[in-house]
């Protein structure tokens, strides 16, 4: 069992506001309805029972959806950031926003779509002008390495991709390190070794050789030598000994499944693991466990709203939409 820190009560306002919140995130159950549902306005309707009723503005359309959403989420981190002792908790939830904007920058793109990440708009535009000197390490020291031209060709832009998903789970254990907490150090520890399975994986289905991986992704902390191994290893089909622990087990699950169904899901028993790992913060009276796992349940709830709304306005089967959803964090 995954001991939680000792009481922060510097962290006591935050954690209160959180117990509110937390009552106002819909259940797994809600999902299952909602994928039933196949008109737009009785779409609309059921979405008035939760938190985005408040973003719905009369005259917004569907098309907006992806947007609405992000600002959503966007505006719960910033909000929960003023209310925490420090920051690093909301970092961590808008570091996947940092870095959407982070190759933008690099790539000379000229505007940053992604809201509330801690690289704000100078820091972008210092990296766009070709000065890397105030990105942290985790990411400095691969670019610098990597060396400029980041749009000259689809090859080097493949490497910049591999680059950046390295250094964003590398960024992420830093930050976790940072707090010093176990269950969040814990969560992130499957989250990075889940995610760059992932990673490796949909590059060997694509054909992309995995060496580019040893030269642009890797290091990734203590799951180093599990991913050098699965790059040297061969096929896929060769990974279940090599993955250890719980992840492991998910990965054998998932292989299973007929070969187009397996990476799909792979993803969502690992996420559905993360939220069993998250939901222990709620045990926590006062402490960064308890913003931790509400952040992560609102975060699953906005994934699974994208999935839903975006599937049935596309006509996408209601079946798959439903082996496609994460478990509600309530």
């Amino acid at each position: 069992m995954i001991r939680l820190s000792e009481e922060q009560h510097d962290w006591g306002f935050a954690s209160g506001r959180v117990s509110v919140l937390e009552g106002r995130l819909v259940s797994t159950e809600f999902f299952q309805a909602l994928v039933a549902i196949d008109q737009s306005d009785d779409l609309l309707h059921r979405l008035q029972e939760t938190q985005m009723r408040e973003y719905l503005a009369p005259g917004a359309t569907w098309e907006d959806w992806s947007a609405i959403t992000d600002t959503y989420f966007c505006d719960h981190v910033a909000s929960l950031r003023k209310d925490c002792p420090e920051p690093t908790v909301s970092d961590l939830f808008s570091l996947s926003n940092d870095y959407i904007n982070l190759k933008r920058a690099l790539l000379n793109l000229g505007s940053y779509p992604m809201a509330c990440g801690a690289f704000t708009e100078g820091l972008l535009a210092s990296v766009a002008a070709g000065n890397l000197g105030a990105l942290p390490r985790e990411v400095r020291e691969p670019l610098t390495q990597f060396g400029g031209g980041f749009a000259a060709d689809p090859n080097t832009r493949l490497a910049l991709d591999i680059v950046l998903d390295g250094a964003y789970l590398r960024q992420a254990l830093a930050l976790g390190g940072k707090l010093g907490v176990p269950l969040i150090q814990s969560w992130l520890g499957e989250m990075t070794l889940a995610r760059a399975v992932v990673a490796l994986w949909r590059a060997a289905r694509g054909g992309v050789n995995l060496r580019l991986y040893q030269q642009h992704f890797l290091p990734v902390a203590e799951h180093n030598a599990v991913l050098n191994e699965l790059i040297t290893s061969g096929e896929p089909h060769n990974w279940g000994p090599i993955i250890p622990g719980e992840i492991g087990d998910l990965w054998e699950e998932a292989q299973q499944l007929d070969e187009d169904e397996q990476i799909m899901r792979f993803g969502v028993l690992m996420y559905n693991r993360l939220t069993v790992i998250a939901r222990r913060g709620r045990l926590q009276t006062m402490g960064p466990e308890r913003v931790f796992g509400y952040l992560w349940g609102l975060l699953v709830e906005i994934y699974n709203l994208k999935l839903i709304i975006n599937g049935r306005l596309n006509g996408i089967d209601s079946d798959l939409l439903r082996r496609r959803l994460r478990e509600a964090y309530v």
